[in-house]
């Protein structure tokens, strides 16, 4: 049976006590530690020693953090430590990352963190006892800013460790649990709605089958061709009746609009291809509006094509229908 890999990364000789019941903790719920001075890690011949550490945290399930007052052996020729770097890459690899720091180095960080913007005095050049470098302190800043996988909880001792993992896991596992559970439901509901749809649809193309009205068959092969369109979407998005009618009708996007979109850019993200629901004024990015413009042309050019390869006139489509 398969079971969670937990990549435990930290600082070795000065957090030796807290990692070796870190991985006896680990081990006592079923889970595997890995860690790279017990010899979990393959050491790939092909790769220097630190790379192979890096190449196994994708390969875990869980990520735990420990920071200490210690800053560790460089990663190469960077100025990060190699602890960083682990934690990098689970970053990389989403791996839900479990991130806890030594209390006096978190109390030092604060101190530290509050003085940096301090014209008065160079922060980097205070003593701090609990750690060898401010670097450390520059590591904490950074999985702090994380916009996610950022928690970052303060310890004592290996007892606060092994509770608040104990809580954090318990709470991961609950999640699982009933997102599952929600998305079996969500599941049967909208396989029972596809079955429904599919039933109506199979009686809808009866019924028109049996009338041999052509102009009917016509709006069912023209509403089949609408439906999975964007600009379609969008449209609806803003309150607006869609039908084949009123492609018909109006010969650009901004008619059927009556003249009321507006070009709402995100001027941090221009590039986004956003709408805002409900109108009017009907607010799009430009980005989005080319799209659409293109896609209704040409959505309306493929009506004419059909009716008139059907032999059906505007004319009399429009009039077949009461809602014009």
């Amino acid at each position: 049976m398969p079971t969670p890999r937990v990549f435990i990364s930290s600082t070795c000789y000065d957090l030796k006590y807290i990692r070796e019941n870190l991985k006896f903790f680990v081990r006592n719920i079923g889970y595997e530690p890995v860690m790279s001075d017990e010899g979990s890690v393959f050491f790939d011949p092909l790769l220097h020693v630190q790379d192979a550490c890096l190449a196994e945290v994708p390969a875990c399930q869980i990520f735990v953090l420990i920071i200490g007052g210690r800053y560790g052996g460089r990663y190469r020729a960077t100025e990060k430590s190699i602890t960083n770097m682990e934690y990098l890459e689970a970053a990389r690899a989403k791996i839900p990352i479990f991130a806890l720091v030594e209390q006096d180095v978190y109390d030092q960080f604060r101190v530290y963190n509050s003085n940096l913007g301090n014209q008065e005095i160079d922060a980097t050049k205070i003593s701090y006892p609990a750690v060898d470098s401010t670097k450390i302190f520059d590591f904490v800043r950074d999985v702090q800013s994380q916009a996610v996988n950022n928690a970052l909880f303060p310890f004592s001792d290996f007892e606060g460790i092994q509770v608040y993992l104990k809580q954090q896991w318990a709470a991961m596992i609950y999640r699982f649990l009933t997102s599952e559970s929600e998305a079996r439901r969500v599941a049967d509901i909208l396989s029972e709605l596809t079955k429904a749809n599919e039933k109506i649809e199979f009686l809808t193309r009866q019924v028109v089958a049996s009338v041999a009205d052509p102009i009917a068959k016509m709006k069912v092969e023209l509403y089949d061709y609408l439906i999975p369109r964007e600009v379609v979407h969008d449209l609806t998005g803003w309150g607006l009746s869609v039908t084949p009618d009123k492609f018909l009708l109006y010969e650009n996007l901004d008619d059927f609009c009556g003249g009321q979109i507006v070009s709402d850019d995100d001027p941090d993200y221009p590039e986004r291809s956003s709408l805002t629901y409900g109108g009017p004024p009907y607010r799009i990015s430009s980005a989005r509006l080319r799209n659409d413009r293109a896609q209704y042309n040409k959505i309306r050019d493929h009506l004419l094509k059909r009716l008139n390869e059907s032999a059906i006139t505007i004319d009399q489509f429009l009039s077949s229908s009461k809602d014009r």
